[in-house]
């Protein structure tokens, strides 16, 4: 359990709403339904939206108090998610390689010395032909916060993206998309505002 990530998801609403990341809808929409794994899934907004539109879905988050509010709103949306309160060290012990059709990673920012690691971790887990998909804060992203304290993002720049980052964790990948723009947020009370941001779509091959 992670008491930072309990403290922040211990509210009544949903800290980033209970709508799907726009560009997570967009993407997952336009492959094949199969079965996804979504780490730091936190309250769920992705995970059910994917298993309302088809997709086997497993989450895993260090919260228990996200574990909770992602199956209430699977429950509201009469959905059914695997969801496992876990750290990404756990990942072996819980999930089976080559079993993913996709894996998407949405604001998943980690500490600078674990980033390569953790993210590399995730390939084993992902079938021939299936797709890793990011969105998060790119380096950028640290005159908005700057500006407007409603912007949302990590403290630190070094947790946040750049595109010389995910060409060197994913070099083993396909890229279909890799880019960095700006875009205006509006997700719960977590992500508001203009941000910059990465998106990425890689290919395993």
């Amino acid at each position: 359990m992670n008491n930072k990530w309990d403290e922040s998801y211990n509210i009544k609403e949903y800290r980033y709403g209970e709508t799907p990341n726009l560009f997570f809808k967009e993407t997952i929409d336009t492959l094949l339904t199969g079965k996804i794994l979504l780490p730091a899934d936190g309250e769920g907004r992705n995970g059910v939206y994917a298993a309302t539109r088809g997709w086997s879905v497993d989450a895993f988050d260090q919260s228990q108090q996200a574990k909770e509010k992602a199956l209430r709103l699977a429950n509201k949306n009469s959905v059914d998610i695997s969801y496992k309160v876990m750290n990404f060290e756990d990942i072996a012990q819980n999930y089976i390689p080559d079993s993913y059709d996709a894996i998407a990673l949405t604001y998943v920012h980690l500490p600078e010395q674990l980033k390569a690691k953790y993210h590399r971790s995730l390939l084993p887990f992902l079938k021939i032909g299936g797709h890793i998909i990011i969105e998060g804060f790119s380096k950028e992203h640290v005159k908005h916060q700057q500006q407007n304290p409603l912007a949302g993002g990590p403290p630190h720049v070094e947790m946040m993206y750049s595109k010389q980052e995910i060409l060197s964790i994913f070099d083993s990948l396909k890229i279909d998309l890799l880019e960095e723009i700006e875009i205006e947020l509006a997700e719960g009370i977590g992500h508001n505002g203009k941000a910059s941001v990465i998106r990425f779509i890689g290919q395993k091959i």
